[in-house]
C-alpha cells in the first residue's frame, strides 16, 4: 500500500476498512473502477464521516472558530460596516484566501494541514495533534518561532522545556481546540482556554512586584506577559489577491492600555502586551473593496500573548538598581504604545490604547 503504515491496520481506523470512510469500489481489480465515487479527504465533511463514531466532537468543533475562523470574518466585517455572511461572491473570497487555513479533523490528526502541502504525518495513523508536523505548520512564523526560541537573540518559551511542555496540547487541550459549542467571535473570548492563572495562581503573593501588578489597586495591574514577555515579531500590510504580507515584519515590545473586548480574567488588567497586526485600509482592494469605511472600529495594535514566556527579562531583571524596576520598565518609554508609533490611517483605530497619557513616571 502507497504511503499507509502497516501499523494503520491494526488501529481502530484501520480495522473498519477504507470504504467505510473513503467510498468505492473494494470488490474492482483495476485502480479507475476502485476508485469511483471516493471521497479522498473525509473530513472536510466530518458530519457525513466522522460524527458516526465522534458525534459529540464534531457537534462541539462545527461552530468552533478552526472550524469557522469566525475570528477573522468578523475583524473583516466590523471594519466594513456590515456583513457579508450572506454574500456568496464575498465569501468565496473569504473562503479562499483568508479562510483557507481553516482545519479539518483530518489536517490535525492524520496529516500536515493543506496550506502547507498536506501529507500523512505518520502512515495514515490518527493521532493526537503533533507540534511541528501540525501545531506549527499552520502558527510557526510567529508563535512556532517564538516558543522554540528560532529567533536570534531570544530564548525559547521557558515552558517547553517543563514536562509535557514539549507538546502543544500540554496547555491546549482537545476541549480548547473542538470548541466549547459557543459562538465566540473571537479567540481570546473563548471559555476554556488556558491561562498563566492556572497554573500559577499560588504565586500572587511571591514578590512585591506581583503584589504590586498581579494583585494591585485598580490602576495598576499587568497582564502576565507585560512582565514576563521578551519582544516579538510584528507585521505591516497585508493584502488579498495572492499579494499576502506587503509591508515589513519586525521585532518589538509594546505595552497598551487594556480596552479590549476579552474573557473576564484577561480583561481585568489595566494593562496589556499588544501586537500590530498587518491591516490596511486597502487590504482587501482586489475583493472590489477599495476602502474599509469603519476602520478605526478595531484596533490594529491587538491584545496579544506571545508564546516566549521568561522568568527574567529585560524588565524584571532588576540588577544593578537595588530591586527597582522602574529603572528597567518604566524609564524605557520604548516599551509604550505611543501615538508616535502609529501610521497616520490607524491613529483613530488605537486612540483608546495608546499610552500617551500613562507612561509612569520614572521614580515612585
Amino acid at each position: 500500500m502507497v504511503n499507509v503504515s502497516e501499523n494503520f491496520l491494526s488501529t481502530p481506523h484501520g480495522r473498519i476498512g477504507c470504504v467505510v470512510c473513503h467510498g468505492g469500489d473494494k470488490t474492482a481489480f483495476d485502480k479507475d473502477s476502485a476508485h469511483q465515487n471516493i471521497e479522498a479527504v473525509t473530513s472536510d465533511n466530518a458530519k457525513a464521516y466522522c460524527s458516526g463514531c465522534h458525534e459529540d466532537i464534531v457537534n462541539q468543533y462545527h461552530p468552533s472558530l478552526h472550524k469557522t475562523q469566525k475570528g477573522y470574518l468578523k475583524r473583516i466585517e466590523n471594519r466594513l460596516g456590515y456583513s457579508i455572511e450572506n454574500d456568496a461572491a464575498m465569501m468565496g473570497k473569504f473562503k479562499a484566501e483568508c479562510g483557507k487555513c481553516h482545519g479539518t479533523c483530518g489536517q490535525c490528526h492524520v496529516q500536515r494541514p493543506t496550506s502547507v502541502k498536506g501529507g500523512f504525518t505518520n502512515g495514515h495513523v490518527f493521532g493526537e495533534p503533533e507540534r511541528d508536523n501540525n501545531c506549527v505548520a499552520c502558527h510557526g512564523s510567529r508563535v512556532g518561532e517564538e516558543y522554540l526560541g528560532q529567533r536570534e537573540g531570544y530564548f525559547a518559551d521557558v515552558h517547553r522545556y517543563k514536562p509535557g511542555g514539549s507538546k502543544c496540547t500540554f496547555c491546549h487541550t482537545g476541549d480548547e481546540m473542538h470548541g466549547d459549542a459557543g459562538a465566540a467571535d473571537y479567540r481570546y473570548l473563548v471559555q476554556n482556554a488556558p491561562s498563566c492563572e492556572g497554573c500559577h495562581e499560588d504565586k500572587s503573593d511571591a514578590n512585591i512586584y506581583h503584589q504590586t501588578h498581579w494583585k494591585g489597586d485598580a490602576g495598576t495591574t499587568l497582564s502576565c506577559q507585560v512582565c514576563h514577555s521578551q519582544p516579538y515579531k510584528n507585521c505591516n500590510a497585508c493584502h488579498t489577491g495572492g499579494a499576502g504580507i506587503t509591508g515589513s515584519s519586525y521585532i518589538a515590545f509594546k505595552i497598551a492600555k487594556n480596552k479590549f473586548n476579552i474573557r473576564a480574567e484577561s480583561a481585568k488588567y489595566d494593562y496589556v502586551t499588544v501586537r500590530h497586526i498587518p491591516v490596511a485600509p486597502d487590504t482587501y482592494a482586489s475583493w472590489g473593496i477599495s476602502d474599509l469605511p469603519n476602520f478605526g472600529s478595531e484596533p490594529t495594535w491587538k491584545y496579544t500573548t506571545p508564546h516566549n514566556i521568561q522568568r527574567w527579562t529585560a524588565q524584571t531583571d532588576t540588577t544593578g538598581t537595588n530591586g527597582n524596576c522602574y529603572l528597567k520598565c518604566h524609564d524605557q518609554k520604548e516599551y509604550y504604545l505611543l501615538s508616535t508609533d502609529l501610521f497616520d490611517y490607524e491613529v483613530d483605530a488605537n486612540k483608546d490604547i495608546v499610552m500617551d497619557d500613562k507612561v509612569p513616571s520614572s521614580s515612585f
